[in-house]
């Protein structure tokens, strides 16, 4: 038994060393991801510019927004005030506005009037003479 005893030792010296030196292993694996980590100083300025540049491309975008905005702004205050202009036109401007067109109208009427009469009259003629000829005998 004596000699198990140093035996027995000698087992958990090693085992115990195993451990450490993994231990120790594991430790230097960590300090070497968080160096990898932490990025150099020019990959930090590389982000930063990047973000800085992209930053830029979304304020110009936001600035063409506005500015259509406001061309769509001045393209309805332009309106406004024309339709406006237009309703202070009055009640005898726009009966005399109306008078005008109105006579043209009142010509093509008529003539289309006569137009149709006369059209409508040798129509019925023709079918008059086709049913007397085909079946009035």
């Amino acid at each position: 038994m004596d000699m198990i005893l140093p035996a027995v030792s000698a087992v958990i010296a090693v085992v115990l060393g195993i451990f450490a030196t993994l231990i120790a292993l594991l430790q230097e694996l960590e300090k070497r991801r968080k160096k990898k980590k932490e990025p150099a100083l020019q990959d930090r300025i590389s982000e930063l510019t990047k973000s800085l540049e992209s930053s830029v491309a979304v304020i110009a975008e936001i600035e063409e927004e506005i500015s259509k905005h406001k061309n769509l702004e001045a393209e309805i205050e332009r309106l406004t005030r024309l339709k406006e202009s237009l309703e202070e036109i009055d009640q005898d401007k726009q009966e005399a506005i109306a008078q005008t067109l109105e006579i043209p109208i009142k010509k093509e009427s008529r003539k289309s009037f006569w137009l149709n009469l006369i059209t409508s009259f040798f129509i019925a003629a023709a079918f008059f003479a086709i049913g007397y000829f085909i079946g009035g005998k």
